[in-house]
């Protein structure tokens, strides 16, 4: 149950292409091979008031929390996190041109004794488009 959360600075949107970037954090986490593609969420929010370093302005931040569930051991996790941060600063590093930024990623495991999930539809919608 790979679960992105993905929070930005305001008026990030207006410099980079963050439906986009959210696409391509999807397919990278199916692209791993470790995250079941009905389990993956990737979501985005913009910050509504932020601070940024000196706050003199014109600085912009994207920081990524990526919340797993329980099983994977440390080798996985960090490749997980190494390809998913690679590939989201592949995809702003050309947007933001000189603009001063700061991207960041934390990996979080989800306790499965505390996780609910019973009512989900999304694993039998998936395989019903699976060709035969």
């Amino acid at each position: 149950m790979p679960h992105l959360s993905f929070e930005y600075s305001t008026g990030l949107g207006q410099q980079a292409d963050l439906q986009t970037l959210a696409e391509t954090m999807r397919a990278t986490l199916v692209a791993t091979g470790h995250c079941p593609v009905g389990g993956i969420r990737v979501r985005g929010f913009e910050a509504d008031v932020d601070a940024i370093g000196d706050g003199a302005g014109g600085y912009h931040f994207l920081d990524m929390i990526l919340r797993l569930g329980q099983g994977r051991d440390e080798a996985t996790r960090d490749a997980i996190a190494d390809l998913l941060y690679a590939a989201v600063e592949a995809a702003l590093r050309p947007q933001m041109g000189d603009t001063p930024f700061i991207l960041s990623l934390e990996v979080q495991d989800i306790e499965t004794r505390f996780s609910r999930k019973s009512w989900s539809s999304i694993h039998a919608a998936l395989r019903e488009k699976e060709p035969e």
